[in-house]
C-alpha cells in the first residue's frame, strides 16, 4: 500500500518507520504537519491507500487535517487510522466524526500496527475490486452479479456524513465498556432489500441504497448520530443514550419520504424500498459482552416490525444488549 504518515514528533516518525519497514511497507511518505500532509494529498498522482495520523499537532490538528482531506478528490476515500496519545472522549468523537476509520493510542507496538493495516488492506481490496468491476460494467453488463454480495457492508461514498460500518465498530471498541453506557443503537432495515437486490442491477441497487441513506440522514439531521450501511439492507445508527428519537414515529416519516421521492421519478411502477425501524437498544448496566454487541442486537430486532406505531399506545421495546 501507498501510505501517508503524519506526526510532528520526529522520534515517533522513526519508530513508525521501523514498524512499517518490518511489515514490508516501504512506499511511505512522512509529513511533520497537517499542512504538509494536505499538500502531499493534493499533489499525489494517485490517492493514498492509507493515512496514519497524529491528532495533537501545532497549526492544523490531525482532526482538522482529516476533515480537510475528506473534502478533496484525492482524499475522500483514503482510510485513516489515528495514532495519538489523546484518549479523551472529545478527541475520539472528533476523529471518527471527521472520517477516521480506526483509533490507536500511543505507545504502539508492531502487532497494533499490523492489525490496523490488515483491516485497511481488506477495505482497500474491496474498494479496488468494486471499482474494477464498475469499470467492466460499461462493456459487460453480465458481470453485474459479482460486484458485491447482499451481505457486504459496501461504502456509499457519495452520501455526506455516512461512515464505513467498520468505523462505527472501531469507535465502540475504542470508547470501551465504561463509556459505552453513554450510547444507544438503532437499525433502519430495508425489509424488501433482498428482493430489490435480486431484481435490480448492482449499480441500480447501489443507487437505491444511496437514495435511502440520503433520506435517512435528512430525517436524522436534528439528532446527534453516527450512520453506516452494514449490509443486508441494514443502516445502523449510533445515538446518545438519552436520545429523544421515537422509532415508531421515524419509520413512517422515512417511508413517506421514500414514496415522495419515487413519485417524482419517471418510473412510477418501480418497486420501492420498504423500511422497518427497530427499537432503541441500550447496553445494560452489567454489560459484559463486546462493545459492538448493541449493533448486532439492533440489527436482529429490526428484522421485525415494531408492534405499535403511535406514541400514545406504543409499548417500548428496550433491549439490553
Amino acid at each position: 500500500m501507498k501510505i501517508l504518515a503524519v506526526d510532528d514528533d520526529p522520534v515517533f516518525r522513526e519508530i513508525l518507520r521501523t514498524h512499517l519497514e518490518r511489515l514490508n511497507h516501504h512506499d511511505v511518505v512522512y509529513c511533520a504537519s497537517g499542512e504538509e500532509a494536505l499538500h502531499a494529498v493534493m499533489a499525489a498522482r494517485q490517492p493514498y491507500d492509507c493515512c496514519l495520523c497524529d491528532i495533537d499537532m501545532p497549526g492544523m490538528t490531525g482532526i482538522e487535517f482529516v476533515r480537510n482531506m475528506r473534502a478533496t478528490d484525492n482524499g475522500k476515500r483514503t482510510p485513516v487510522v489515528m495514532i495519538t496519545s489523546m484518549g479523551d472522549q472529545q478527541s475520539i468523537d472528533g476523529a471518527f466524526q471527521a472520517g477516521a476509520l480506526d483509533y490507536l493510542t500511543k505507545p504502539i507496538d508492531l502487532n497494533d500496527v499490523r492489525g490496523r493495516l490488515n483491516a485497511v488492506e481488506r477495505i482497500h481490496r474491496e474498494n479496488r475490486r468494486f471499482e474494477s468491476m464498475k469499470a467492466m460494467l460499461r462493456d459487460h453488463s453480465t458481470v453485474e452479479q459479482s460486484v458485491h454480495e447482499f451481505e457486504e457492508a459496501v461504502t456509499l461514498d457519495d452520501v455526506e456524513g455516512l461512515m464505513h460500518f467498520m468505523a462505527i465498530r472501531n469507535y465502540l471498541e475504542t470508547v470501551g465498556r465504561m463509556r459505552l453506557m453513554n450510547h444507544a443503537a438503532l437499525c433502519i432495515h430495508i425489509a424488501n432489500g433482498s428482493r430489490l437486490y435480486n431484481m435490480l442491477t448492482r449499480s441500480a441497487f447501489m443507487d437505491m441504497l444511496g437514495d435511502v441513506a440520503e433520506i435517512v440522514r435528512e430525517e436524522l439531521k436534528t439528532e446527534h448520530h453516527m450512520l453506516a450501511y452494514a449490509g443486508k439492507g441494514d443502516f445502523v445508527v449510533l445515538l446518545p443514550r438519552l436520545t429523544s428519537l421515537e422509532p415508531g414515529e421515524l419509520e413512517p416519516l422515512i417511508n413517506a419520504s421514500i414514496d415522495m421521492f419515487y413519485n417524482n421519478l419517471d418510473e412510477p411502477d418501480a418497486v420501492r424500498p420498504k423500511i422497518n425501524c427497530g427499537p432503541i437498544v441500550r447496553p445494560g448496566l452489567l454489560h459484559l459482552g463486546a462493545a459492538t454487541a448493541i449493533l448486532d442486537k439492533a440489527r436482529s430486532l429490526a428484522q421485525f416490525p415494531l408492534p405499535h406505531k403511535s406514541r400514545a399506545d406504543r409499548t417500548y421495546l428496550e433491549a439490553n444488549a
